[in-house]
C-alpha cells in the first residue's frame, strides 16, 4: 500500500524572499549626475503593502491543489494493487507475488517522480509571483533612487552588505511612493491558477481503476 502523500515524498515550504536579483538599473536623468547605490529591503516592502500575504496565500492554494492531485494518484495506485490481489486470490503463485512486488515498486517510484514534478511546479510558481512583485515595485524604486541622485538599486541583504548608510536606504520612501501613487485596481485580483493534475501516464503504467471522476 502507498501511504505517502506529496509532502511526505518531497518536503516543500514557502519562505518569502523577494530581494534576490533586483536591480532596476541606472536612471537616465541622474546616472551621470550623482551615481551611487541605493539599497532597498524588498521583503519589508512586500510586507508593508500586503504583497507577502497575497503571495503566500496564492502559493498555499496551489500547494493544496497539487497535494490533492497526488493524493488521488496515490489512492488510484492502492486501488489497483488491491484489485490485483483480489484477482490473484488468497494463494498467489510465486510469479504473481513477483508481479505484485514489481507493481508496488514501479508505482512508488513513479509517485515520487510526480511529487518532484509538483515541487518544481510550486517553486516555479513562487518565482513567477515574486518576479511580478519586483516588476510592480521597480518603477517606484527607480524614481525614488533617481530623485536622490542614485543610479543603481540593489536589494538589502545582511549576508552581502556589511554596512549601510541610512541615507541610501530607500525602503521607506518606496513604500510611501507606492502607497500614495499606485492607482486603485479596476477589478478584483484573479485567483491563483489551479495547476493541472499529474497525468496517469506520468506516474503509472498500470490500468486505471474502473471508478473515475
Amino acid at each position: 500500500m502507498f501511504r505517502c502523500s506529496l509532502w511526505a515524498v518531497v518536503a516543500a515550504s514557502v519562505l518569502l524572499s523577494v530581494g534576490c536579483g533586483f536591480q532596476p538599473g541606472a536612471s537616465q536623468t541622474t546616472a551621470s549626475v550623482g551615481g551611487g547605490l541605493a539599497v532597498i529591503d524588498l521583503d519589508q516592502v512586500a510586507k508593508e503593502i500586503g504583497r507577502n500575504t497575497e503571495i503566500n496565500d496564492s502559493w498555499q492554494v496551489r500547494k493544496n491543489a497539487l497535494d490533492q492531485a497526488l493524493l488521488k494518484l496515490q489512492n488510484n495506485f492502492n486501488e489497483q494493487i488491491q484489485a490485483k490481489k483480489a484477482e490473484f486470490g488468497e494463494t498467489p503463485s510465486d510469479e504473481q507475488k513477483q508481479q505484485l512486488a514489481n507493481m508496488q515498486r514501479d508505482g512508488q517510484n513513479k509517485l515520487v517522480q510526480a511529487g518532484r514534478k509538483a515541487q518544481a511546479d510550486l517553486e516555479q510558481y513562487r518565482q513567477q509571483m515574486v518576479a511580478r512583485f519586483r516588476d510592480e515595485v521597480r518603477p517606484y524604486a527607480k524614481k525614488v533612487a533617481a530623485d536622490k541622485g542614485l543610479a543603481i538599486v540593489i536589494p538589502k541583504n545582511e549576508g552581502f552588505l556589511l554596512s549601510i548608510d541610512p541615507a541610501v536606504d530607500i525602503t521607506n520612501d518606496v513604500i510611501a511612493a507606492y502607497t500614495t501613487q499606485k492607482p486603485a485596481p479596476t477589478s478584483a485580483p484573479q485567483p491563483a491558477m489551479t495547476p493541472p493534475a499529474p497525468q496517469a501516464d506520468d506516474v503509472a503504467a498500470q490500468p486505471q481503476p474502473t471508478e473515475t471522476r
